[in-house]
């Protein structure tokens, strides 16, 4: 596929004087310039946009303009042009005193086919056996995105990306499903360099990001790559291409569109007088005595989400890049900074500025060395998120402020409290927390580094030599300060400070020697390499009450302070292997094995091998006639691959001491046991969880390439699953490596593009994911269960992961007659209003053995839409996406079990049950305060959170040439964006994107609305 530059301008060269020493007879002339001109054309006659044009030798040049036309000033005497352009064959031009030049250059047919990053190297595209996703820069800068991972949600078949709406939190990224039980997130490879997440990086920073989506494509890494892969190419330089300085940028505003409405103080007060509680009743009159109000409904009514958001809040992003290069070396360097505000009105912020630098030099022909860097300073202040959920729970009946309170019932702000009319301790005035405990800031410094040589020491250059050091460094640093304060009935009498600094030092050195090889129609790669690496960190906590100063410890109240450290090395070893092949380009075989060493675990070495298969069905010579009538491009694969996951606990046990009683006495009891020694004893060797997948993929272009379709099938098995088993005789639980799980799905991708005339063009695509999660075994144990008692999640064989576990609703009893016909529901003395529940093994009691699983939060499909319209200097895009088959649990409703003066939202007080035939989903008002619907954890309370979103509209205008050479410039476009303004949606909360099914404090994720301008000079 060729790339284009897109450069507009038009640049005369410099005039250079010359001084040449003459003979002696005939003393110092000055030499003159020529200008020549000329047009750059590929073999079509079409003209090429952006060529460079260069004295050979030399930095001096110009590239060609719209029309593929150029001119340029050379001194006199000058024998070589250089013409070069990416996807073409760079030329060199004579001289030879010519003036006018047309210059045809031809497509260099490897550079126009699609290479993608793979581990340790690249592909073509097309001899690839394993599906690979590959997102180009355009796709990850064209939302306003904290990380590059949000932008790209909705955008890859069989990755699941759950955002979150808070001041630099980055997403949760799935791909293929969840797999584990301990740690089921990517590994992130940045120029070489293992990381954990990319959160820290500048979105614009990206040249390319591959995605090795199986085990065949990631098992290259091994160990780490179990739960996929990230190759992350930052950006560089380009050979024979001028300076060039860009900005990118924007700023924006975020708001949060689609706000949860809350009961008022008339529903809320009708809703607790209809609960028959007689201490209801009596908050509500407390409230119209305090702050008045007429026929029992309080004159106050205070919506706490209205309190605690933002209208707006800005967002911004700048960056500017310095990018260029020659024959023999090639550099990019950058400066970004980024910072967004919370929607939370207290003092939620992200602020992060980059620096980036990447060079390439030829030492010699036989010789590259290259060095890249990025250092980040983050620094974030976190809004207490627990203001969130007291923003639902907390009554309306009171308001924000309440000056007429004494300092010892507020202080040092005037916030009004619900203590005063009634409400215990649990409930705070949301603002109040919000204020005085939003103190928490995060400093970060990461620098990462990576220097490299790469040696061709043979004429032919078939063998490549290369090591690189790649190197990790963070520096973390936390503070949060609470002060004295007094909000009713809970006071801090007392500062409190926790501080905490934070090192990481990590590197992986790697070394690799790659083999091309061609004989006739065999061509074989061979890359083998070694790599060794160190992961560590250390960390020093401090705590201390009574400080004077909110930074330091120092001062504090001796006997209340504390101290304390911990970290962790571990070492790895690695030697690897890859071999591809292919006969006539046509039939292709890959095969790679990775031994990893590791300090982290009993069992030292584990092996990871994989093999893919490949055929390009369409080169074949009986495909002929059907190329003809529109089938550009099939291709069959297959593969297999086993991959580790090394994000596990590296041990786990105990041991049990006895008491020195005298059953444990070698004289007065029975056992020989001296007191205090260890009688038993249970640890256990954890190693790495294990995944083995099976693929089969298809990809086909059709109608000279206009029409693309794509398809995945995957069986994904996690084997060697760590889960806490149960020990014999009730003796406590052990990690143990005893369980399966399997994720198995469909892949479908679709688009096309087509020009109209010579100034339209248009594409729309789209992608399908279909997954299905099942545990396959648990050991010996028929179940595992998480959550908490009273909201559990069950794992159980032949069912997905975290299901939902409680009982299931029947409807609501609408009269006496139903009660009395139901022998549970008059043994539970229940009336009209009440839920009534399965009776799951028809017994006629209701118990526990009732239960069954409810659903789980893992989506059972994912989808993308896209479209890009353009015209001339204009382009409208716009991406859609959606996830279908997802259960999460609303906690903000199901706390009312506990507290029965939370607030409701509106949705749940305006349905309430209030007569016969009113409802058959929602009890009544007396029902709902009840705890056999508010005690069972049942399905009332699980919400379907299937999702559709405009996730992004952009229009863009890029300025034409005639204004460009005005301003001097090589390309400007200007856009504005806006990205998630709608979601269509039905669960009750701000969003259904909850990171772990349970809705509960989850931060809004705002609308982004922006202006940006992309400048080239």
């Amino acid at each position: 596929m060729r790339t284009f530059y897109h450069s507009l301008k038009r640049k005369s060269g410099m005039l250079l004087s010359l001084l040449l020493l003459a003979c002696l007879w005939s003393g110092v002339a000055k030499a003159q310039s020529i200008t020549v001109r000329g047009t750059v054309q590929d073999q079509a006659s079409e003209p090429i946009i952006g060529a460079n044009i260069v004295i050979k030798g030399s930095t001096q040049g110009t590239i060609t303009n719209f029309d593929g036309n150029f001119s340029l000033q050379i001194p006199s005497g000058t024998e070589t042009l250089m013409v070069s352009y990416i996807g073409y064959l760079s030329q060199e031009v004579e001289v030879n005193n010519q003036t006018q030049f047309n210059i045809i250059l031809e497509e260099d047919m490897e550079q126009l086919e699609e290479v993608v990053v793979v581990g340790y190297g690249t592909a073509k595209e097309k001899d690839l056996t394993s599906p690979i996703a590959t997102v180009n820069a355009d796709d990850i800068t064209a939302m306003s995105s904290t990380s590059p991972m949000q932008s790209i949600q909705g955008k890859v078949p069989g990755v699941t990306i759950t955002n979150s709406g808070a001041p630099g939190e980055g997403p949760t990224v799935r791909i293929r499903g969840v797999g584990s039980l301990q740690n089921s997130d990517p590994l992130y490879v940045v120029d070489g360099m293992f990381v954990d997440d990319i959160n820290f990086l500048n979105p614009n920073d990206i040249e390319s990001m591959s995605i090795l989506k199986d085990a065949s494509a990631a098992a290259i890494y091994g160990v780490r790559a179990a739960n996929g892969v990230v190759l992350i190419t930052t950006k560089g330089g380009k050979k024979g291409t001028k300076m060039r300085v860009s900005y990118d940028g924007y700023y924006g505003v975020q708001k949060v569109t689609q706000r949860l409405k809350m009961a008022n103080s008339e529903q809320y007060a009708n809703v607790m007088n209809a609960s028959n509680n007689a201490d209801y009743a009596a908050v509500i009159q407390k409230s119209i005595d305090m702050y008045g109000g007429e026929n029992g409904i309080p004159a106050v009514s205070t919506d706490w989400y209205d309190v605690l958001l933002r209208d707006s809040a800005p967002i911004q992003s700048h960056n500017i890049g310095l990018n260029g290069g020659t024959e023999k070396a090639t550099y990019s360097f950058g400066v970004s900074y980024f910072d967004q505000e919370g929607m939370m009105d207290a003092t939620g912020m992200y602020k992060r500025l980059g620096l980036r630098g990447k060079a390439d030099f030829d030492v010699s022909d036989n010789l590259k060395i290259g060095m890249s860097m990025n250092l980040t300073n983050e620094q974030r202040q976190v809004d207490d998120g627990n203001a969130w959920f007291n923003a639902y729970t907390n009554s309306p009946i009171y308001p924000v402020m309440d000056n007429s309170l004494s300092d010892d019932r507020a202080y040092p702000v005037k916030f009004a409290n619900p203590h005063d009319l009634g409400f215990s301790t649990y409930y705070t005035n949301p603002a109040a927390v919000a204020y005085y405990r939003g103190d928490d800031i995060s400093k970060a410094t990461r620098f990462l580094p990576t220097i490299y040589a790469e040696l061709r020491p043979f004429s032919a250059k078939d063998i490549v030599f290369r090591s690189a050091m790649n190197m990790d460094f963070r520096f973390n640093r936390s503070r949060k300060y609470t002060p004295e304060y007094i909000a009713g009935d809970n006071i801090q009498q007392i500062n409190l400070l926790d501080k905490s600094h934070t090192w990481n030092s990590n590197y992986v050195w790697d070394n690799t020697v790659t083999w091309y090889n061609t004989l006739g129609e065999h061509n074989l790669n061979v890359m083998a390499g070694f790599s060794a690496r160190q992961q560590q960190w250390y960390t020093l906590r401090g705590t201390a009450q009574g400080t004077t100063l909110p930074d330091y410890i120092d001062g504090a109240d001796a006997a209340t302070t504390t101290a304390y450290d911990d970290g962790e090395r571990f070492h790895g070893l690695s030697a690897f292997t890859r071999v591809s092949y292919d006969y006539k380009e046509r039939y292709l075989l890959s095969l790679t094995m990775r031994a990893d060493g590791s300090s982290k675990y009993q069992q030292t070495w584990g092996y990871f091998p994989s093999i893919g298969a490949g055929w390009i069905i369409s080169d074949e010579p009986f495909m002929a006639d059907v190329a003809d009538k529109g089938v550009s491009f099939l291709k069959l694969r297959a593969s297999w691959g086993r991959l580790g996951n090394d994000h596990v606990t590296h041990n786990d046990g105990f041991a049990t001491v006895s008491s020195g009683g005298l059953d444990d006495s070698g004289i007065f009891g029975d056992a020989i046991l001296v007191p205090g020694m260890i009688n038993q004893t249970n640890y256990t060797d954890l190693k790495w969880e294990v995944v083995e997948e099976l693929n089969f993929g298809l990809d086909s272009r059709f109608l000279n390439d206009r029409l693309s379709f794509e398809a995945d099938y995957f069986i994904r098995d996690t084997k060697n699953l760590v889960i806490r088993t149960t020990l014999p005789n009730g003796n406590g639980t052990l990690l143990q490596n005893t369980g399966s799980v399997r994720n198995s799905g469909l892949e479908l991708v679709m688009n096309w593009s087509d020009q109209i005339g010579t100034d339209f063009s248009y594409s729309v695509g789209g992608n399908f994911t279909k997954l299905h999660n099942e545990v396959t075994s648990l050991a010996d144990q028929p179940y595992i269960m998480t959550g908490s008692a009273e909201f559990p999640q069950r794992s159980e064989v032949g069912s997905p992961i975290y299901s939902f576990y409680g009982w299931k609703t029947d409807g609501v009893y609408q009269n006496q007659a139903e009660i009395d016909a139901d022998p549970i529901a008059v043994a539970n003395g229940l009336k009209p209003g009440d839920f009534r529940y399965v009776d799951t093994n028809g017994d006629g009691v209701l118990d526990n053995d009732d239960r069954q699983l409810l659903g789980d939060y893992q989506p059972d499909f994912t989808y993308g839409l896209n479209m890009n319209l353009q015209y001339k200097g204009w382009s409208l895009a716009a991406a859609f996406q959606g996830v279908g088959g997802v259960t999460i649990f609303n906690r903000r409703r199901a706390d009312i079990n506990k507290h029965g003066l939370n607030n409701l939202d509106a949705n749940l007080a305006e349905n309430l049950w209030s007569g016969e035939g009113s409802t058959n989903a929602y009890p009544s008002a007396e029902g709902l305060f009840n705890t056999w619907n508010n005690g069972k954890f049942n399905d009332f309370f699980l919400e379907d959170a299937s999702y559709f979103r405009i996730q992004n509209v952009r229009l863009a205008y890029s300025l034409p040439k005639s204004a460009l050479d005005k301003l001097r410039m090589s390309a400007a476009q200007i856009y504005v964006n806006a990205d998630r303004p709608y979601t269509f949606f039905n669960t009750n909360g701000f969003t259904p994107e909850v990171i772990d099914g349970v809705d509960q404090s989850v931060y809004p994720i705002p609308a982004v609305f922006s202006l940006g301008a992309n400048l080239t000079f």
